[in-house]
Formats: structure tokens, C-alpha cells, sequence
């Protein structure tokens, strides 16, 4: 051979090594793909915010509930959830005197039916377990009877929506924790008889100043999300 000859076979020796090194080992990367197309968590939430200008809006409390996820293609998923919160709000009395036409506050109960959009940011991979998300949802919240309130007030059938921010930590392929911060918008609305005078109190002021008070209001709501969820696949 010549000296060219094992110059050339000297250099690719030489190199080998250093090709082999090129990249991750798959066994040691920090990335994991996500193989699971669908997926059932157990949530836990608690809701905060704005309860409007005469606090009779629900708001302040605990929930909980069920969700089920779905791949649609690519990095997005689609989500479906059912839950009940225990939320809090004052009891309206219009045709009562001033200083007892609001008391509480009372329990109400609120359930929300939802759904929604989620981005993930990692697309089909989780880095180190965690797979981060941004999305966000649309739904209606269904709220009971207050035996308290003896006004025509009620939340009903109430549009619910906002942004959403979130982290999934896988612990295995199926196993994951939940974390999800949103921001929730909804609607209340207020009867006629909030803009009244009391009839048996013609001298009091009704609940709301017909002239400086809309008979509606939009109101903000911070929700913390946890969970537990298997994921799956068919």
C-alpha cells in the first residue's frame, strides 16, 4: 500500500470515534417522544376573581372533575371536561330595606361543562418528563338553586372562556401530573327588579342606580388546575 494509501486509512481510524459521538445517545436523551394519542385525568381546581359590582356573581372556591384529551395532528390537542365547583356569592333581597337587601355569603353551587384547544410547545416530545402547553377554552357553567336569594337572580347557562397555560410532567409513558393556570371570563346579567325601588320601601334606593349601572357586566376569574392523568392509546 502506499504512503497515500495509509495516510487515508490512518485518518478514517482516526475519525470513526469522533463520528460515533456526534449527537445523543437515545438511550441518555433528555427527549421522549409522546406516544399516546388519547388520555383520562382526575382535575382538581380552585377559582378566584371578580364577583361584580354588587357581589352576587359566583366566585372564590374549590372544584373538581373529569377530562378526557385527544391528539388531533401535529402539536395540537383537543379536550373535553365535565366539573362541579363549590363557589361563593352574596344573597339578594331587592325588595327588602337598604341595609338588608345583600347578605351572605352563600353557597353556590356551579357545574361546567367545557372544551377546548391546546398547543404543545415541545410538539410529540417531552424534554426531561415535561411537556408544556398554551390553549385555550370555551364552555357553559350551570349553577343551582340559592334558597337564600329570593330575587329573579340566577347564573344559568353562562358562557365561560379564556387563555390557558399549562405543564404536563410525565412520570412513565402513561402516568403524568397536571398543572394549569387559566383565565376565565364570564357574564352576569341582572334583573329587572335590581333597578327598582322597593315597593313596600318607596323612601330606599333600589339595588342598582338605573341612570349609572348597566344591567350587565363581564367579570375575570384566575382558576388553578392540578391533576392526575393515564394516557393512552388504540
Amino acid at each position: 500500500m502506499s504512503k497515500a494509501g495509509y495516510a487515508l486509512a490512518l485518518a478514517f481510524v482516526a475519525t470513526t470515534p469522533l463520528a460515533a459521538q456526534v449527537g445523543h445517545d437515545p438511550a441518555r436523551s433528555p427527549y421522549r417522544p409522546i406516544v399516546a394519542r388519547m388520555s383520562l385525568s382526575a382535575v382538581g381546581s380552585y377559582i378566584w376573581g371578580s364577583s361584580g359590582k354588587l357581589g352576587v356573581g359566583p366566585t372564590d372556591g374549590p372544584g373538581g372533575g373529569i377530562r378526557f384529551e385527544m391528539r388531533l395532528t401535529g402539536p395540537t390537542d383537543v379536550f373535553a371536561s365535565v366539573s362541579w365547583s363549590n363557589l361563593q356569592r352574596m344573597a339578594a333581597r331587592p325588595n327588602a330595606p337598604l341595609d338588608s337587601q345583600l347578605s351572605g355569603p352563600v353557597d353556590q353551587g356551579v357545574i361546567f361543562a367545557e372544551t377546548g384547544l391546546l398547543i404543545m410547545l415541545g410538539g410529540d416530545k417531552t424534554w426531561r418528563g415535561l411537556s408544556p402547553y398554551i390553549g385555550a377554552n370555551l364552555g357553559l357553567g350551570f349553577g343551582g338553586s340559592v334558597p337564600q336569594d329570593s330575587s329573579e337572580y340566577g347564573f344559568s347557562a353562562k358562557f365561560v372562556s379564556g387563555p390557558i397555560l399549562g405543564l404536563r410532567f410525565f412520570l412513565g409513558e402513561s402516568i403524568y401530573l397536571r398543572a394549569e393556570g387559566r383565565l376565565q371570563f364570564w357574564k352576569l346579567s341582572y334583573p329587572t327588579s335590581f333597578f327598582v325601588t322597593p315597593p313596600d320601601y318607596p323612601n330606599e334606593p333600589p339595588l342598582l342606580n338605573p341612570v349609572l349601572n348597566s344591567d350587565s357586566e363581564w367579570t375575570t376569574h384566575p382558576t388553578l388546575l392540578i391533576g392526575l392523568g393515564y394516557a393512552f392509546r388504540f
